[in-house]
């Protein structure tokens, strides 16, 4: 009897402890729900830089706000499994607060919000940080972050340890991703759930910081499309494979120029300027074939029009905010443009003056088909302006570098930077082109909109003297000049006199040489960014490439934009039918720069090292036996290392470097004594 009453108290005692912690994981996620819905209603009064637009947010879309504490409530929950609940439920919050406070700072200088991506370019971000942000500016965050994570740890190692009941807590977690998932799965069938974000800035207004970053975090790549087989590639291939690639009787060579920020300001409404801002510019649009271009961004995302030109692929159908770059192209080769015209021959050849890493461009080229890159740190003579950009200037110089390289014809992809945001909102001084009617209610607009027009201005010079050069050029150029996106100058569509916040302009222009061989018919028409390359290589009778063809063919018929889906899929993250089941290409031996930069003598007087060889820069950096050394560049035959010992059998080496220290390229080495 008495081990009965024993073991009946002990189950009483057993259910007592399991209602107990049921009761204590209720109470943890229900009180986590409420608090999600005041943290997400002071993250969208941060991102929306107003209190009445925030709460407007949570009050007008009570669904998302309950879909995106689920999301909320989910992460708090992994705290029932810790030991220390109370302090990873405060890192949790500061971790959503730190990305909270990223987004508001980030649409201060951008109208893209933060997405997931965003997180892989950190490093590409610390490089450019001074043109954004003052001396103090800098230290204090980096000082602020310090003091939060050492804040953290103190409170990580005072907060006492409670209790934990694993198999609640695993449950309480299971039935809570549970019903996110299935949640999930229901919005997005229903269509309740936006699952397309075309237009990443109206997508965050729309439906909040919390529902479109986790999106943004989940949703890489492209979906497989549900028509998507052998059989369904076969069928859209049919007609491409029915026309056999041509082979060119006449190949020019071909020059893509993406302006930084570029627009034709006479798209503006109500400005009238004290000069005309852009006379080159103004007479290629009405000489040359020109039209507006569709692009994936506004006010930044340079790489991604950048990625739609070269791959003829629709940014579309990726992942919420994703930077193709920083994703599928770092490890998988992609169809370019670079590689259907070295099939015709072709030298290959990008040119930014900007630094080689921003975006991992010096890794991601090589995937695209390049055969060289030239960025910042192979250029000589560079200057900047006020804001820190590089002038574009040196781009002329640098282009027929490149078309001197070596016999073949060449295929250059340049890259401007001089036009890039921020702009100051304080009055320039003594502007060559005074505007008046811009903004008349907002000062601070209205300088950074008087700073932009002057560095259009300047850029249009540049295009001045490109022209120029190429037209004396004795060799056939086609030139395509476009700009990347509009400028981040919170530009709506009711300033613009036609087209819209996601349309720059191009212009095909072609020279003297290329005139006496072959003009090229003038047929104005709009495209989006990703028809472009098609356009131009139909022009030259070119047919090159899956996507190439495909473009030339179905243009705008029903299930164009259907059928380009289930191709870009197929090309990156399915079977690679379309190729025959294989890697359709290999990533290109890329080299940096044009010029070889060589080491031909090492001398050491004086205490000092002087290294002497050819095409050093401002980016050269020596190293010896393997170990960074403080250099001084001299000029561009001489660089000098103060206070170092050199011994017989020393090695050296010259690398071009980023601010941050990454290696370019590197010399040969040269051994101290070797005969």
């Amino acid at each position: 009897m008495g081990s009965k009453k024993v073991e009946q108290k002990k189950h009483v005692t057993d259910r007592v402890q399991i209602k107990i912690q049921i009761e204590d994981a209720c109470k943890w996620i229900f009180g986590n729900a409420l608090f999600s819905v005041f943290l997400i209603l002071m993250i969208e009064i941060m991102a929306r830089h107003s209190v009445s637009a925030g709460f407007t947010f949570v009050w007008d879309h009570p669904l998302l706000v309950l879909y995106s504490t689920l999301l909320l409530d989910c992460l708090y929950s992994l705290a029932l499994l810790c030991p220390k609940r109370r302090f990873l439920w405060l890192c949790i919050t500061a971790l959503l607060l730190t990305l909270a406070t990223t987004n508001a700072i980030l649409l201060c200088f951008r109208i893209t919000p933060l997405a997931a991506t965003d997180l892989t370019l950190l490093f590409s971000v610390v490089e450019i940080m001074g043109i954004y942000f003052a001396k103090w500016q800098i230290i204090g965050l980096i000082l602020l972050v310090a003091v939060l994570v050492a804040g953290l740890v103190f409170l990580g190692i005072k907060m006492p340890a409670g209790r934990v009941y694993p198999a609640t807590g695993a449950g309480s977690i299971a039935v809570l991703f549970a019903a996110a998932v299935l949640v999930t799965e229901l919005g997005d069938t229903s269509g309740v759930l936006p699952t397309s974000f075309s237009n990443l800035p109206d997508a965050y207004q729309d439906n909040g910081f919390v529902y479109c970053f986790s999106r943004s975090l989940l949703d890489r790549g492209i979906n497989k499309p549900r028509q998507y087989s052998e059989e369904a590639i076969d069928d859209i291939l049919e007609a491409i494979k029915s026309e056999e690639t041509k082979i060119p009787a006449f190949c020019p060579n071909v020059i893509f120029l993406q302006i930084e920020s570029f627009i034709d300001l006479e798209r503006i409404k109500g400005v009238t300027y004290s000069d005309p801002p852009q006379p080159i510019y103004s007479s290629l649009r009405k000489s040359c074939q020109t039209g507006y271009l569709t692009v994936p961004s506004v006010g930044a995302g340079t790489a991604n029009t950048e990625f739609e030109i070269i791959s003829g692929m629709n940014l579309d159908y990726f992942g919420a905010g994703e930077y193709p770059y920083k994703t599928v192209l770092q490890e998988k080769t992609c169809e370019s443009m670079a590689y259907n015209l070295k099939e015709n021959g072709y030298f290959c050849t990008a040119i930014h003056n900007n630094t080689g890493d921003f975006y991992d461009r010096n890794e991601v080229f090589a995937n695209l088909g390049f055969d060289a890159f030239i960025s910042s740190e192979y250029m000589k003579n560079l200057t900047y302006n006020e804001m820190g950009w590089c002038h574009d200037s040196v781009l002329t110089q640098q282009i027929l570098n490149a078309l001197a390289q070596n016999e073949k014809r060449d295929f250059i992809y340049a890259i401007t930077v001089q036009d890039h945001g921020k702009y100051p909102t304080e009055p320039v001084e003594n502007p060559h082109i005074r505007t008046e009617g811009f903004a008349p209610d907002d000062e601070g607009r209205q300088n950074a909109f008087c700073y932009y027009v002057n560095q259009c201005h300047e850029t249009d010079a540049f295009l001045g003297y490109l022209i120029s050069a190429l037209d004396a050029y004795r060799e056939p150029v086609v030139l395509v000049m476009f700009g990347d996106h509009l400028p981040n100058l919170e530009l709506s569509e009711e300033e613009l006199s036609d087209g819209n916040c996601f349309q720059t302009e191009y212009v095909i222009w072609e020279n003297k040489e290329m005139n006496k061989t072959r003009r090229l018919s003038i047929e104005n028409e709009d495209l989006s960014a990703y028809q472009l390359s098609a356009c131009l290589l139909e022009k030259l009778r070119m047919n090159n490439g899956v996507l190439t063809k495909f473009h030339q063919q179905y243009g705008n018929q029903a299930g164009y934009e259907e059928n380009l889906k289930t191709l870009q899929y197929d090309m990156l993250y399915g079977e690679q039918e379309v190729f025959g089941g294989e890697n359709g290409y290999e990533t290109a031996d890329m080299q940096m720069g044009v010029l070889p930069i060589r080491i031909t003598q090492v001398s050491g007087v004086g205490g000092s090292v002087y290294v002497q060889g050819e095409n050093f820069t401002q980016s050269s950096t020596v190293f010896q036996n393997g170990k960074r050394r403080e250099t001084t560049f001299l000029n561009e035959n001489m660089l000098m290392v103060s206070d170092e010992e050199v011994s017989e059998g020393d090695s050296f080496t010259v690398a071009q470097t980023t601010e941050l220290g990454m290696k370019l390229s590197e010399t040969d080495a040269y051994i101290w004594g070797a005969d």
